[in-house]
């Protein structure tokens, strides 16, 4: 996959936001790499680690976290040292485990962080025709918040509610999910309370959204009932498309367990695509090149997107740039990923077969 789209996309959003909005940092996901906990540096320990940390690496890479369930894919997984390219040990601290459940669980442990191949995973792929999640991914904007019977409604953040931000952070990264915090500053205040959030007020969600940029966001409501139960609802909003969802667990990083892998899935399918022998083939008109580093980095910008298998000049009239493109999977899945970004516009095309977009240098 083409882990560099991504940050592309992210270095371009910053920019991008820098006069109206000192946008929040999403943390760069690699999709190739796994963090697994092990009790010590025996080669039992590692084996188990290397198998379990290529099965996290395809539920990530692949959006699809019932893909183990594949019986094509146990040959694989019995050999997962074949994916590897490099390994490390560092320490490591359970965000699952909440401070008051267990003393000795909340200690300081160990956990190997594994380097996948990328081009042996990618041809793995598509050699059995696995769904693909490009690494270009939407950033999702995500809240918290939560009642608490003491303190009342509280956005959970880094200062309040430590050990269930860390829990959010590890479940996203682990899911190849690029996660998006509020700053939760003056503006977000004014424009979206404790009160409003939990009420999924989806006028003033959508409005902090807008100002952050995106068009996917996501929140959780929780609070602990009287049996000591945390339950919660959880609302995705994918470009306009609402999914909610009810879910209980024993405690408030375990409830967001719940809540992430259900909401990865639900982005994924949105943005997948499982790859054909036969690719599809698209005209792409783009407006506005104007010199030959603007054709370089729009051609290069297309020809980086994980759906794209060739690109070739169809014609040049003036500032007018066509490109006949083929890809895997859906047109609309390449469509969608050049509508997202921010310096290029759709445009009216007068003929239905070709599509034609204006190109905003930087």
């Amino acid at each position: 996959m083409k882990n560099i789209a991504l940050l592309k996309n992210l270095v371009v959003l910053l920019f991008a936001g820098l006069s109206t909005l000192p946008i929040a940092a999403a943390p760069l996901v690699d999709l190739y790499e796994a963090l697994v906990p092990v009790a010590d540096q025996s080669d039992a320990a590692r084996e188990r680690a290397l198998k379990i940390g290529l099965e996290k690496v395809l539920i990530k890479v692949t959006g699809d976290s019932q893909v183990l369930l594949n019986p094509r894919l146990d040959s694989v997984a019995a050999e997962p040292r074949r994916y590897v390219t490099a390994y490390s040990y560092r320490s490591y601290r359970d965000p699952l485990v909440a401070p008051a459940e267990d003393t000795a669980a909340t200690r300081e442990g160990m956990a190997i962080n594994i380097r996948y191949s990328e081009p042996a995973i990618d041809q793995l792929l598509r050699r059995y025709q696995l769904q693909i999640w490009p690494a270009e991914r939407p950033l999702l904007l995500t809240w918290v918040v939560v009642d608490d019977p003491v303190a009342g409604k509280q956005f959970v953040t880094s200062e309040q509610l430590p050990n269930a931000d860390a829990a959010l952070s590890q479940l996203m990264s682990d899911r190849g999910v690029p996660l998006l915090r509020p700053m939760f500053d003056l503006s977000d205040s004014q424009t979206l309370s404790e009160a409003q959030a939990w009420a999924f007020d989806q006028a003033r969600l959508a409005a902090v959204a807008e100002r952050y940029d995106v068009n996917s966001w996501l929140i959780l409501r929780a609070y602990r009932s009287a049996t000591g139960l945390w339950r919660g609802a959880w609302l995705l909003n994918v470009e306009g498309e609402d999914s909610l969802y009810s879910l209980t667990a024993d405690s408030l990083p375990k409830l967001i367990a719940g809540m992430v892998p259900a909401a990865a899935d639900k982005l994924a399918s949105r943005y997948a695509y499982v790859p054909q022998d036969i690719a599809r083939k698209l005209v792409i008109q783009l407006d506005n090149i104007n010199d030959y580093r603007a054709y370089r980095e729009v051609t290069g910008f297309i020809e980086s997107l994980e759906p794209v298998r060739t690109l070739a000049v169809d014609y040049v009239d003036a500032d007018r740039v066509g490109l006949r493109v083929s890809v895997e999977g859906e047109a609309a899945l390449l469509l969608g990923m050049l509508r997202r970004d921010s310096r290029i516009t759709e445009r009216q095309s007068d003929q239905p077969e070709h599509h034609r977009f204006s190109w905003r240098q930087p």
